[in-house]
């Protein structure tokens, strides 16, 4: 009788020859341990609780030190990485590998203190602490004599994004987060981060979610929609023990760091916790482990 690994998905003959790479097979978790699934997606971590999903420290990294030595914040505007400096007060363009493409314009004579930018796919928005205020860019850099301030709700603005449809400004003075529409004006609608971060740098949306990152956990931190705060994410105290701007593209997150004036790369993983009890023979369990 053919003996045979199953599990709710699809069964292998034990010592059939088969093909273990496939995304839809193996898991293999960062410390090497290796587990057969049957049938399940990386992602299917609500069908299949054991599996779940993190984040961790890519190996990826670019340094932009020959740039900008203040380094703040960055965006993307779906080809490229936009980082700003507060050393030079300009915003330098980089490939999607982190290469300098000499590109780069300045922001010095709207702030003189920039801290966060952001791109809402036509325009950037760059936010400063020095007139406490959000500052409109062409594509090609070029300032578009529109602006709002944000003084009444914070006089120390940090970072900045945008949704879709509302800006985002996180406020250190506060640690709050307000929100403005389209046109600047504020919507009478934030949300406190103080209980998590007292020194709030950038903020980033997902599409799903907000995250925050600063200088008090050295971590970003994740909020629901209406700021519901969720969970510690990740330290990203090992590359840079000063976190400056946060982002989000795709499912991976980038993220600037001021000591080292570089940009560090952070994505998501899939692990096994525990084994079920009940095991892979009640369905509570869908893995097993093969070396």
């Amino acid at each position: 009788m053919a003996i045979t690994l199953g599990g709710g998905g699809s069964a292998s003959v034990v010592n059939e020859k088969k093909e273990f790479n496939s995304a839809e097979n193996l898991m293999t978790l960062a410390d090497g341990r290796v587990y057969l699934k049957g049938g399940v997606t990386e992602t299917d971590t609500t069908t299949y609780p054991d599996a779940t999903s993190s984040f961790a420290y890519s190996g990826t990294s670019f340094s932009v030190a020959a740039q900008e030595l203040e380094v703040r914040a960055i965006t993307w505007d779906g080809t490229y990485f936009w980082v700003l400096g507060g050393d030079g007060r300009d915003v330098g363009k980089y490939s999607a590998s982190g290469v300098y493409q000499n590109v780069s314009f300045s922001v010095q004579s709207q702030d003189n203190a920039p801290t966060g930018i952001t791109w809402d796919g036509t325009h950037f928005w760059v936010v400063g602490a020095a007139n406490d205020a959000v500052f409109k860019y062409n594509a090609a850099g070029v300032y578009q004599s529109v602006s709002f301030s944000v003084s009444a709700q914070d006089a120390n603005p940090q970072g900045l994004t945008w949704d879709g449809t509302h800006f985002w400004v996180v406020g250190s003075n506060n640690c709050v987060v307000y929100k403005y529409n389209a046109s600047g004006v504020y919507q009478n609608v934030s949300f406190s981060i103080l209980a998590q971060e007292p020194y709030p740098k950038g903020i980033t949306w997902d599409g799903t979610y907000f995250y925050v990152i600063g200088t008090g956990n050295n971590s970003f931190l994740k909020y629901s929609a209406d700021g519901t705060f969720i969970a510690n994410v990740l330290s990203v105290y090992a590359q840079d023990t000063s976190p400056s701007g946060l982002l989000a593209v795709g499912a991976d997150f980038w993220v600037t760091g001021d000591t080292n004036n570089a940009v560090f790369k952070y994505q998501s993983q899939i692990g096994v916790t525990s084994v079920s009890s009940g095991g892979i023979g009640r369905g509570q369990q869908n893995y097993i482990r093969i070396k």
